[in-house]
């Protein structure tokens, strides 16, 4: 992987100026000191040694700084390499105006089942079900947020099972292309935890009001007659039966649904 920091040609052009100048302004005040020290002797020969010895130490200067920059463009390279292999979750590079996959990780290989020279060929559209792929379109061709979750989208893999991710991005150069490095993290069972929750939810707030309801409706009749027919009788029973089978099925779902962290 070959990710193009922000060089630092301003902070080196400028440490080179700064000793230049010092070394200029320093070395033409000592041969003139020692001119006026000196007033039988000619001196002019050693503004060539200072010349030959500006270049001398500024080209080293040069040589040292060019080698820190190279080493922290090594570093920078090294831990972009190290987040892009070592991440739980799928990582990839893609080109900003034609969304073709630029470099995966393994992680990604193994979870969307595709190989990576086929990753390598598809775009980040393809690994989206149709629906999909034009909510990216427009969501990454529009004024947006780098840096932080943008919410869950949903992905594909090459057997056709689509899945809940979590997805984040920002901006890289990438070998001289404009690209987003995207981390994509597997989200799919809580989201569908989450989802059977609020189908429980709504059974609390819907199956469960119709025998309620009828409960409360026979202890006002019963409140208000202080008897109780073989009718009443009945659809206490009906109610209490409705209810105790509403209460199974959530149960059940609770049981079969309990949600496990998956990040």
């Amino acid at each position: 992987m070959h990710v193009v920091p922000k060089p630092k040609t301003l902070s080196i052009t400028l440490v080179y100026f700064i000793i230049g100048l010092v070394w200029l302004l320093l070395g033409t005040v000592l041969i003139g000191i020692l001119d006026r020290n000196t007033p039988n002797t000619d001196l002019r020969f050693l503004y060539f040694y200072k010349n030959g010895i500006f270049l001398f130490i500024t080209g080293a200067a040069l040589f040292f700084l060019l080698k820190a920059h190279s080493r922290h463009i090594l570093k920078a390279e090294s831990n972009y390499l190290k987040l892009f292999e070592g991440s739980p979750g799928a990582i990839y590079v893609m080109d900003k105006i034609s969304f073709q996959f630029l470099t995966v990780n393994d992680v990604m290989v193994r979870k969307y089942g595709y190989t990576k020279d086929e990753l390598l060929g598809m775009t980040a559209l393809d690994i989206r079900p149709e629906k999909e792929r034009e909510r990216l379109k427009s969501y990454l061709r529009s004024e947006h947020d780098e840096g932080h979750e943008t919410g869950i989208w949903l992905h594909q893999k090459k057997n056709g099972t689509c899945f809940y991710t979590l997805i984040s991005h920002h901006s890289i150069q990438f070998k001289n292309r404009d690209a987003y490095m995207v981390i994509a993290i597997d989200v799919d069972r809580g989201v569908r935890n989450e989802q059977e929750l609020e189908k429980i939810r709504w059974q609390n707030s819907h199956e469960l009001r119709k025998p309620v309801s009828n409960l409360k409706g026979l202890i006002g009749l019963i409140d208000a007659n202080e008897q109780i027919d073989v009718d009443m009788i009945q659809l206490l029973h009906t109610s209490v039966e409705e209810l105790d089978e509403v209460l199974q099925k959530i149960n059940s779902q609770e049981t079969k649904d309990k949600p496990i962290a998956d990040f």
